[in-house]
């Protein structure tokens, strides 16, 4: 009979939930300061061109106005980036997108500062904008940079792709394309930053790498980061989009303009312009078969548009790359990816970075295969997907927790029967489709992946958590303490969490890439060991007993003999003797040189994932194109659940994201030449756009390096919605959409011509 668990695999409830429903949670924008002053940014009108001059003489004429600041008031350097410092707070010669800031107004209101930013002269010498990856890398391009509109080139090839395709016994060749799309969330950007009398600096983030702020502020300001304490308040959602620091560094530059205060909030408008999307992409494949469904060769393509700035992009277009051949062991493959400079919003750290992407190509590409062949789609999956010890194309050798695909794949063929049994609403045809996912994990190899997290006991025996990496609204704070409670044996109410502040804070290293339940959670099970063997120690110590004679069990200090004791008796003595009983500890992601292959880029390979599948029922009116999704089934390997509310609402979460992804959301050109800037063109699903019928399925195939077993569900979610979806209307009507998102445009254009 398995061990009863204190709060392991239980929905405990979350301790910010009263705050945030009631609205007493303090966001950024909504934590007083006094004199503040406030930002507005004047935006480039234009995608492309030279600035020739900008004349801010009117705009510091009106009352309330402090400052107007240009690049010519940064001190430091003149340029930030992610990857690559390509991205300049403020203009300083070409402007490389619409939207992008020119000047910062400092005013004594935000309205103030509004209308002298409008006021704000800007001359430029137009130049001809691209807007096409494929169009960007051409000799012709309008180039972006000095040495050219290519940022990275990925080639990888395993086996031999023509002898592959030769032994074919059928060859498809098809062609997608997904869309530019926001990460969406509720609380747009915004910083506040406070200049001390000190010389320091104090900036509050609602932001997904507080420490990294404090290194880019640092550096644009030219000050040392040691001056630089960055706090992070609540954040209002990112989805990967919060790992810009673009706003926190203008904040920042205002506050040490002025020697004072700045608060910088983005409107909805400046979101969608100049802040990271998930990436534009266009797919070439070549998928190569034997008669019985067997995968033997693939051949892909693939261009990325990254917009006017790298951010995350060459990073994405490696995992992009890694996971073009899906969740299947292809022989002999040849991948291609080119990572190019547009004129467009940059792109860059969006939920799934990549695989979103690429599955959407290859999962479709699997039931095309399945229907030239006439064979069952679950059958082709169950012939090609990964098994324990595979090596994937990458070199990597995939180890048990692939045992989650064929189980997967199990249930997902009962559901898809039960889904396929129930009748159409009068007037619409019906179908269900299904896709699998493979998503990693991790920064990637020879990338320094660190995380350090801190732990306290209190006098009163309660244990103070000091996360190093930010709660982005996902639960990472209750996941951080139910770890912690299962490790020290206490209550889960005993636990509390104190807010990031690097000059406080360990480093706790970026939230994001599906690792955080893995890092945080390995690294707090090892702190809580640590502040065990302290806790002991003090205790042979104050007792005057040999520690050999004492243990640790359900929370309480053991003597031999049977004497028990209450741990907070000896934290509180061991605090009267000025003791404390602190430690920190770290986990560094692991990538054993001796398994993790070494001739890929810096990047590669990932050497972790998580394994899934979705199945979508839809009813699809033929006369109108239109789609609804009634049913979906999830079913996804979490290792172990340790916060069984927050695997749900992850899964809930990633789900209708991908739903949005597959039927709605499209950030295009206008016919003004303008992008689409608002919610109301901008569509999202809502509560009535999510399935009636929505039911998980949660695997638990230990990951044996995770903590209890734990690793990621974060991301894993997002990639398998959409092609589930376009082969569910396929199933129902025969029509195949090959770019996102399946609009009833598109659609009824496929239905009516049959291209």
């Amino acid at each position: 009979m398995a061990k009863e668990t204190i709060t392991l695999g239980k929905s405990e409830l979350r301790k910010d939930a009263w705050a945030k429903v009631t609205g007493a949670a303090q966001y950024v924008a909504d934590i007083p300061h006094d004199g503040v002053l406030y930002g507005a940014i004047v935006r480039s009108t234009i995608h492309h061109g030279q600035l020739l001059s900008v004349n801010v003489s009117a705009a510091k004429e009106v009352q309330g106005v402090v400052k107007v600041i240009t690049s010519d008031d940064i001190p430091g350097d003149k340029a930030f980036g992610a990857l690559i410092h390509d991205q300049p707070p403020l203009v300083v010669e070409l402007v490389r997108h619409l939207g992008e800031p020119i000047a910062l107004v400092i005013a004594e209101t935000e309205a103030v500062a509004k209308e002298a930013a409008e006021l704000v002269e800007i001359e430029y010498e137009p130049i001809e904008p691209v807007h096409d990856p494929v169009d960007a890398v051409s000799p012709e391009a309008s180039r972006l940079y000095a040495e050219g509109n290519l940022i990275s080139h990925y080639e990888i090839k395993d086996g031999d792709i023509e002898n592959g395709l030769a032994e074919a016994d059928i060859v498809l060749e098809e062609n997608f394309s997904v869309p530019l799309a926001s990460p969406a969330y509720m609380e747009t950007e915004n910083a506040v930053a406070r200049w001390n009398d000190d010389d320091t600096l104090t900036v509050w983030v609602s932001s997904q790498h507080p420490f990294i702020d404090q290194m880019e502020i640092a550096a644009v300001l030219g000050i040392e980061p040691e001056k630089v304490q960055v706090k992070s308040a609540v954040v209002g959602g990112a989805f990967g989009g919060k790992e810009d620091a673009s706003i926190a560094i203008l904040a920042s530059l205002g506050a040490w303009v002025v020697k004072g205060a700045v608060k910088l909030v983005n409107t909805r408008q400046e979101s969608f312009w100049a802040h990271p999307k998930r990436h534009p992409a266009q797919f070439q494949l070549k998928l190569g078969a034997k008669s019985d469904g067997t995968i033997v060769a693939l051949k892909a393509k693939a261009n990325v548009d990254t917009g006017a700035f790298a951010s995350y992009g060459p990073a994405v277009g490696i995992i992009l790359t890694e996971t073009l051949a899906g969740s299947y062991h292809v022989p002999n493959v040849d991948l291609e990816t080119i990572v190019a400079y547009t004129n467009g919003p940059l792109a860059g750290a969006v939920r799934g970075f990549g695989s979103p992407q690429s599955h959407f190509a290859i999962e479709s590409m699997i039931d095309m295969l399945a229907a030239k062949l006439g064979m069952d789609p679950v059958e082709v999956r169950r012939k090609n997907i990964l098994r324990e010890g595979d090596k994937m194309f990458t070199g990597v050798v995939v180890n048990e927790t692939a045992n989650s695909l064929p189980e997967s794949l199990k249930r997902a063929e009962e559901i898809l029967k039960q889904f396929e049994a129930i009748e159409p609403e009068p007037g619409k045809v019906a179908g269900s489709g299904m896709a699998l996912v493979m998503q990693s994990m991790g920064l990637g190899a020879k990338v320094p992946d660190d995380s350090t997290q801190g732990l306290e006991w209190l006098p009163d025996g309660s244990v103070r958590v000091h996360l190093g990496s930010p709660d982005l609204g996902q639960g990472l704070t209750m996941t951080a303490e139910q770890i912690t409670a299962e490790t020290l044996e206490v209550p889960y109410d005993k636990i509390k969490t104190v807010d990031i502040d690097t000059w406080e804070s360990p480093n706790g290293n970026v939230t994001c890439a599906s690792r955080m339940t893995y890092m945080v959670g390995n690294a707090l099970v090892d702190a809580a060991e640590q502040l065990k063997s302290q806790m002991l120690i003090q205790a042979a110590r104050l007792l005057n007993q040999p520690q050999e004679n004492l243990s640790y069990q359900n929370g309480e200090l053991r003597i031999s003999g049977g004497e028990k004791i209450a741990v907070k008796e000896i934290v509180s003595r061991a605090a009267d003797d000025g003791i404390e009983l602190k430690t920190e500890a770290t986990f560094s992601f692991p990538y054993p040189e001796e398994t993790t292959p070494q001739h890929l880029p810096i990047g590669m390979p990932h050497v972790m994932f998580c394994f899934g599948a979705q199945i979508a029922r839809v009813e699809v009116d033929p006369d109108l194109g239109t789609v609804a999704v009634t049913h979906m089934t999830a079913i996804h390997d979490v290792g172990r659940v340790i916060s069984r509310q927050g695997v749900e609402g992850q899964i809930e979460g990633g789900a209708s994201m991908g739903l949005g992804y597959a039927l709605f959301e499209n950030m295009t050109l206008k016919e003004n030449d303008q992008w689409v800037d608002s919610f109301t063109e901008y569509l999202l699903p809502t509560t009535k756009d999510m399935p009636p019928e929505f039911k998980n399925i949660i695997l638990e195939i230990p990951e044996a390096s995770g903590p209890f077993g734990a690793k990621g569900i974060g991301e894993v979610t997002v990639p398998p919605t959409a092609p589930a979806i376009a082969n569910a209307i396929y199933h129902a009507t025969g029509v195949r959409v090959k770019s996102l998102p399946i609009t009833p445009e598109k659609f009824m254009a496929i239905n009516t011509n049959g291209t």
